[in-house]
Parts: structure tokens; sequence; C-alpha cells
């Protein structure tokens, strides 16, 4: 199965953006892009893709390559993340 479309994050105003995942950008590796996007600029309705999003509103981009056992443990480290939210209320 292959993510086509960026995950949104549109929760808090200065902590905005979204999540690209790719596998093999290098062989054996998964990539994980996260841009920011500026608080001010609104994305409720707006994808990765658009040419709405200009350098202007890009606050930040960053890409990791993850070998596998590596993308298992962040795999794994959200799981726990999700759950301690959830307990707490705040998911």
């Amino acid at each position: 199965m292959k993510i086509k479309q960026a995950l949104k994050c549109n929760n808090i105003d200065y902590r905005k953006g979204y999540f690209v995942v790719e596998p093999n950008i290098h062989d054996g590796c998964v990539n994980l892009e996260a841009w920011n996007i500026s608080a001010e600029f609104d994305i409720e309705h707006i994808e990765l893709e658009s040419e709405a999003l200009t350098e202007e509103v890009i606050a930040g981009n960053v890409e990791i390559e993850l070998n596998i056992s590596e993308a298992e443990e962040l795999v794994d480290r959200l799981k726990v993340a999700i759950e301690q939210a959830k307990s707490q209320g705040k998911g």
C-alpha cells in the first residue's frame, strides 16, 4: 500500500503542518518528512500539494531516513504515546 496524501495536522496553530511517509526513497529506509506551516496560515482546506502553500507560509521542512528497526521503534513509541494520551483524556 502506498500512501499518496500527506497527513494534515491542524490542531495547534503554532504547531501545524503535514507529515509524509514514503518507503525506499533510499533503499531499505522509510522517509519521514515534516512540514511546519506558519500559524497565521489556515490549512483547514489546503493539501500539501496545493499551490496556495508558498515559501512564505512554510515555516520549516525536515526529512529523516529511518532504517527498518528505527521505523518499527517509532511505531512502538507512537502506540505508547497514543495510549497515554487516550488515558489522560487528550485524544
